[in-house]
């Protein structure tokens, strides 16, 4: 009752008709605390009620639900971000429960421009729990809203979905083979482009991603019987991963043997070497190496 009072009490100091700059700050603040208290107010589903305040205030319905929806947006990022777990910092964490509920909240909504800071929030958070706590279903609404480009969020959201949840890395990566079979791409260029906007060269610098995407191309490629379309593909797909191994800061690089845990690791410090990196000289002595090791490794493995 006392919240209603306050609301009425700031509607009548709203002016209607503003003289000055004064009056036009004063409506912007008191517009802006209205819709925060009636976002935040327990007889909000009262229609009448709240169409009342919504008419004093001079907004139209779709005005008003969208700073209700503002509002919820910037309440549960603030609400998530200071109560973030980070293994060492003692603050209450929100319970699973509550996060999982906000997660499943999003679902119908996840294409609105304005959720975007939420969904990046819920996809960075890291609870006190072992278990995944966001939705398996908001999981992949994301990731097929990203994947027909109807969001747009900061890389390290998308890393993050798909180390949280592999059935939308490995939907990712069949999405990336599928475009790049059904396109007529008449170039190197184009083919790098389509795997680089996918961002997973990208997402492959952490090497559980990698060893996915890795396993899944290596299918593809038994599957085909090694045809020369997926052999480009893994190509190019290669050298846009060792290019942003190297751009990784050094604090965050992961060794090569992360990523090739069970292969013979001066094979792969030899394989990795673009010729660049060589005095032209050295190319033919270089690739003699590596095929003297192959050699070993299969006499070895007879």
């Amino acid at each position: 009752e006392s919240q209603k009072t306050l609301m009425w009490c700031l509607c009548c100091l709203y002016s209607s008709e503003p003289q000055n700059a004064v009056e036009l700050k004063a409506n912007s603040w008191i517009r802006s605390l209205l819709c925060h208290l009636l976002s935040s107010s327990k007889w909000e589903s009262n229609e009448a009620e709240t169409s009342a305040f919504i008419s004093a205030l001079g907004y139209t319905s779709a005005d008003y639900y969208c700073h209700l929806v503002k509002n919820m947006v910037i309440s549960l990022v603030t609400e998530l971000r200071e109560k973030q777990f980070d293994g060492l910092n003692i603050q209450e964490s929100v319970s699973a429960s509550h996060v999982n509920a906000v997660s499943i909240f999003c679902v119908p909504l996840i294409t609105l421009p304005d959720l975007t800071p939420l969904l990046e929030t819920l996809l960075l958070y890291h609870g006190g729990s072992s278990k995944e706590i966001l939705s398996s279903e908001f999981l992949e609404a994301v990731n097929e809203a990203f994947l027909k480009k109807k969001i747009s969020l900061p890389e390290s959201a998308i890393f993050s979905l798909w180390l949280r949840h592999l059935p939308s890395l490995e939907k990712a990566t069949l999405h990336l083979l599928d475009q790049l079979f059904s396109s007529q791409l008449n170039s190197l260029e184009e083919v790098a482009r389509v795997i680089k906007d996918s961002l997973l060269p990208q997402a492959a610098s952490h090497p559980a991603i990698f060893r996915i995407v890795n396993e899944i191309f290596k299918n593809a490629l038994m599957e085909t019987d090694g045809t020369s379309e997926v052999m480009t593909i893994i190509q190019v797909f290669t050298q846009l991963f060792l290019q942003a191994h190297q751009n990784e800061n050094k604090q965050h690089k992961f060794p090569l043997k992360a990523y090739f845990p069970y292969h013979h690791q001066p094979l792969v410090r030899g394989l990795v070497r673009r010729p660049f990196e060589l005095p032209t000289t050295y190319w033919s002595q270089h690739l003699k190496h590596i095929s003297d090791m192959l050699k070993a490794l299969v006499e070895d493995t007879n």
